[in-house]
Formats: structure tokens, C-alpha cells, sequence
């Protein structure tokens, strides 16, 4: 039957997800959601020094959720292209739609990051805005998927500044592309193949400002659940101080054998 080998074929993941305010904000205003089952995975980290974080990353994860779903309903994921084009589309109209909230409650600029990440057989596509990451674990070695768009990164690649400075630098949360700051926004895109036993972590800064990607890498491998990983991931980070919001979704990857 059809319906039996669309679901031989598909990969399945162990998914997890936790938040937390940290040990110095008042409020979380992160948002994330996952779909296990279809391999969905949504993170925003609302901009701090912008009113209603938490509403514009709320917004932003609920009306990119919200288009997933449709399009699945209408039979519309069908390939990398729709994938990719459909999470654009619909970041950049999420885009207008935190815009005219702001404006509507008469508010200074709302602002978010935003990463969106789907799995279509053993490719994993993803979208992303700001200096929330994408972190694949594979054999031990930890690769980060998504460049930040920030001004200090900007420094970086322009050799202006070393990664081991930009670390600890004091503009490193200065962003130059996040969701709801300007009418125009332009998300960068990525596809990456995955194998089996791949970890993902999808992440806030909250998390890759207090702890290094040497001991990311080393939890994210321990040999716990997702469930388990993403909890030590955060206690990692509030060891270090939690001064922001932090936000994980851990996912294992396992690829279906084809008929």
C-alpha cells in the first residue's frame, strides 16, 4: 500500500524540548514548538531591548507553525524546493505580521530570532534570523549549520576579529537581521544529509554564551535521552551565570531502513 511505504521511508527522531528564564530575566521570551512525528522544529529568542520579546517570538513560532500545518493538510511538502520556499514565505510574512503588531499596540519595535528546521526523508532544511543556532553532533565532532547575524560575526569573517575574541566581545548580541526591526527581511537558508545516530540541537544564546561548544559538544554526546540532554544543556547553562533566557530542542536522528 502506498501509505505503508511512505512511512517505511521515513526517519524518525527522538525529540526534546525545554526552556527556562535563567537565573537573571524576569520573563522568558523565548518560543519553541516541535512536531516529533513530521520532524517540525521551531525556536525564537524575542530581542532583548525591545518591548513584547516574548509576544514577537510567539508570534513568530505560532504563524510559521500555523503554515506548516496548512500546507500539509493541502498536500503541499513535497521536496526540498517546497520546503525551503514555504519556510521563507512564511518567515517574511511573519515578518509583516509582528510589524503590524507593533504597530497596532502603538509599541516600539517587537523583534525576534527565529530558526525553522523540517526533515523530508534524511535532509534537513532550515531556515534561520538572528544568533539563535543550529548545532549537528556527528561521531563526536559538533558543527554549527547556521551563521550568526551579528555585527561581531560580521568582524569575524571579515578578519577583523578573532572567534576566540568574539566570544566574550560586549556588542557579540548585536544583531543585523532578526524578525519584526524592519520592513524588509531576508532569512538565509540551508539543507543539510543527514546520517544515522546524527544529534541536533537547535539553541538560544542563552545557552552559546555560557557555555563553550567543547562542553556542548560533550553533553550533546553523552549517552542519555534527548530528554535528559536538553536538561543538562540548561542546568549547564545556568551554572555559568543563566543570564538570559535558554531555550533547546535536542533531536536524534534515525533513518528508516527502505523497502
Amino acid at each position: 500500500m502506498p501509505e505503508q511505504q511512505e512511512a517505511s521511508t521515513k526517519p524518525q527522531i527522538e525529540c526534546a524540548t525545554r526552556t527556562d528564564v535563567g537565573l537573571v530575566r524576569n520573563r522568558n521570551e523565548d518560543s519553541l514548538w516541535v512536531d516529533a512525528k513530521r520532524g517540525w522544529l521551531l525556536l525564537a529568542d524575542g530581542m532583548g531591548g525591545h518591548r513584547s520579546g516574548d509576544l514577537a517570538s510567539a508570534l513568530a513560532v505560532s504563524y510559521v507553525s500555523s503554515r506548516l500545518r496548512t500546507a500539509a493538510r493541502a498536500g503541499k511538502m513535497n521536496g526540498d524546493d517546497d520546503y525551503a520556499s514555504l519556510l521563507v514565505k512564511s518567515v517574511v510574512d511573519a515578518n509583516a505580521v509582528i510589524r503590524g503588531a507593533g504597530q497596532t499596540m502603538g509599541s516600539d519595535v517587537m523583534g525576534s530570532t527565529f530558526i525553522g528546521a523540517v526533515l523530508d526523508g534524511e535532509q534537513l532544511i532550515y531556515v534561520y534570523l538572528g544568533d539563535s543556532r543550529i548545532y549537528l553532533w556527528r561521531d563526536g565532532a559538533l558543527t554549527q549549520l547556521t551563521r550568526d547575524h551579528t555585527l561581531v560575526q560580521e568582524f569575524v569573517d571579515a578578519g577583523r576579529l578573532t572567534p576566540e575574541l568574539a566570544q566574550g566581545h560586549p556588542y557579540r548580541g548585536l544583531l543585523t537581521r532578526g524578525l519584526g526591526v524592519s520592513d524588509v527581511v531576508e532569512p538565509e537558508t540551508g539543507i543539510c544529509t543527514l546520517q544515522e545516530r546524527d544529534r541536533l540541537l537547535l539553541c538560544s544564546d542563552g545557552l552559546t554564551d555560557m557555555v563553550d561548544e567543547d562542553e556542548i559538544a560533550r553533553l550533546l554526546g553523552a549517552a542519555a535521552s534527548a530528554d535528559e540532554v536538553a536538561m543538562s544543556l540548561i542546568e549547564a547553562a545556568k551554572r555559568a551565570g543563566g543570564r538570559d533566557n535558554v531555550s533547546v530542542i535536542v533531536a536524534w536522528f534515525v533513518a528508516q531502513a527502505h523497502d
